[in-house]
């Protein structure tokens, strides 16, 4: 019993998490925003995991959780829930340590025996560059060549001592292929109109209009129904700030319970999307300060020695087209030592102007979030 509370805490704080991330993101990115908050979330356990005190406190909080959600025997049932099905979601966690640097041999096990991560020394402060292209290289090969550069030269350097990396790569096809695809009008803006490669598609699918808040929202399937896309697009062509301004009173689990099915005539854009962000200062914010400062307290994960974040890097890639989708994520901790066609009628759902997007679990799990401003 214990466990399925802790696997709903679980969701719920994805859930929160994920929408607190993107309000926090928004504030400072104008255009496309594309990144995993399951790929961050992850991480940040892992990081927690090797936490005390104030700092320890500090990331439960803002993963949404408490001290008594925050389990590691229900992650690794979530884990191994999210990865078991097939092969359309792949994850991959690392911990990569400096060969000078005494890490707890609990830390190392229960990130192994619970978060599914590896655990590898790398003379991290004598060869940074060498280290650094290597990180590249395993983060490269666990997304299936889609990551590329994700530590930028200098990033890792002689004061780096660990390097926490979670990759994440999607690829699925559509459980309803689109039908053809031909150019037509995008409004990224009411007066702005390009021309796009539009896909289009008809079939029953669920479906959900929201009157007060003035958007509606549409599921696509992916095949085996293991994963879904949930699009949000305002009614308005400029109405997505209004829908992003009313985010805190809007729940995906609660929109996919109230969907119904409907004969739809779909037409969404192609998009191709890879963003970087780095991630310090929006995890300050959302209430973990303490973790970046000379003040951390990781004392779960060193023997010896003062620890703090130094970087938090993240990178997400996607692809979507007439077919399915492919999308991969990585985020890395860095962290350095104290040194430094049918009769029927049909409803429209024409995703012309800007949009939002969600690719999650049949379980209502979000493991991307995107905004769709501009395609290029």
């Amino acid at each position: 019993m214990e466990l399925t509370t802790n696997l709903e805490a679980l969701t719920s704080a994805n859930h929160e998490f994920s929408f607190s991330l993107y309000k926090e993101i928004a504030k400072t990115e104008t255009g496309n925003i594309f990144y995993s908050p399951f790929s961050i979330h992850v991480i940040m356990f892992v990081a927690s995991t090797g936490a005390d005190s104030k700092t320890f406190d500090e990331i439960v909080a803002t993963m949404h959780l408490n001290k008594t959600t925050h389990s590691m025997v229900a992650y690794r049932k979530l884990l191994e829930d999210l990865t078991s099905k097939d092969d359309n979601l792949n994850l991959a966690t690392g911990i990569f340590v400096d060969i000078a640097f005494n890490v707890k041999d609990s830390f190392v096990e229960n990130s192994m025996n619970y978060l599914k991560s590896s655990m590898e020394k790398l003379s991290l402060k004598k060869n940074p560059e060498q280290q650094r292209q290597y990180l590249n290289n395993w983060v490269l090969n666990k997304t299936y060549n889609k990551i590329k550069d994700l530590f930028p030269k200098g990033s890792i350097n002689e004061d780096t001592a660990l390097v926490l990396v979670n990759a994440l790569h999607f690829k699925s096809d559509w459980a309803h292929k689109f039908d053809y695809v031909r150019d037509d009008s995008f409004y990224a803006t009411p007066n702005n109109i390009i021309i796009v490669k539009m896909m289009y598609l008809k079939n029953d699918l669920q479906y959900y209009h929201d009157s007060i808040l003035k958007f509606t929202a549409l599921e696509l399937p992916y095949k085996n129904n293991d994963f879904k896309m949930i699009i949000l697009l305002p009614d308005a062509k400029d109405g997505l700030e209004i829908l992003e301004n009313n985010l805190s009173i809007i729940n995906l689990h609660e929109i996919s319970n109230n969907m119904t099915q409907k004969y739809v005539n779909v037409k969404l854009p192609r998009f191709k999307l890879e963003q970087s962000v780095q991630l310090e200062k929006t995890l300050s914010n959302l209430g973990c300060p303490t973790m970046f400062t000379s003040e951390a307290n990781f004392s779960n994960i060193v023997e010896d020695g003062e620890l703090y974040v130094s970087k938090v890097s993240h990178k997400a890639y996607i692809d979507v087209d007439e077919n399915g989708t492919e999308a991969a994520a990585v985020t890395g901790f860095e962290c350095c030592d104290g040194c430094g066609g049918c009769a029927r009628s049909f409803t429209d759902f024409v995703v012309d102007h800007p949009f939002m997007f969600f690719i999650l679990t049949r379980c209502n799990i979000i493991i991307f979030v995107g905004r769709m401003t501009k395609i290029d």
